[in-house]
């Protein structure tokens, strides 16, 4: 059986992070909003899209529901991201299967020895999801937001248990990132 049995893989394009970004979840926008200047979705679309060396989007159906992807900081040091729609119980799964069987696997042939995610407090789904993938809490930034929200840092890293890419060892993934 293919490892994305429900959802279909879609190029990280504007035309398929349009959808997700303008149907997010409630404590994604929050989250998302909270650490840009405005809270224009259509510039959000741009921003995801020119600034992720790699990504993905999963469809349900013809109907994008989640856009992942991995903006590279500086030379071995990551910051990964995901949006969701509502849709995201229905593709959890796939989603939780692609990230682990790719997006980790890609990251550490790309030479990442740490990968960060920073998360908005009380995004319990989002954190849920984050310990899951084998990400560690690292540091809570109190203030962080625009508007002085606190957020929390999960991170992989090389020496963890569930380090960048050792579960997928010999598993295919996709091309290394763009």
């Amino acid at each position: 059986m293919h490892p994305m049995s429900e959802a279909r893989l879609l190029p990280l394009s504007e035309r398929f992070v349009g959808p997700v970004v303008r149907a997010m979840r409630v404590d994604d926008r929050r989250e998302v909003f909270a650490t840009r200047f405005d809270d224009d979705p259509e510039a959000l679309v741009r921003d995801l899209v020119a600034a992720s060396r790699f990504g993905v989007v999963l469809a349900r159906g013809a109907v994008p529901a989640v856009a992942m992807g991995a903006v590279e900081c500086w030379p071995g040091v990551w910051s990964a991201w995901l949006i969701a729609t509502d849709d995201w119980k229905r593709v959890a799964r796939d989603a939780t299967r692609y990230a682990r069987i790719a997006v980790l696997s890609v990251l550490a042939r790309a030479g990442a020895h740490r990968c960060e995610c920073r998360s908005i407090e009380g995004h319990h789904v989002a954190h849920r999801w984050l310990r899951h993938l084998g990400a560690r809490e690292e540091a809570t930034h109190r203030g962080f937001g625009r508007n002085k929200e606190t957020f929390i840092t999960f991170v992989w890293r090389l020496d963890h248990v569930h380090a960048l890419g050792t579960e997928t060892q010999g598993t295919a993934a996709p091309a290394a990132p763009r």
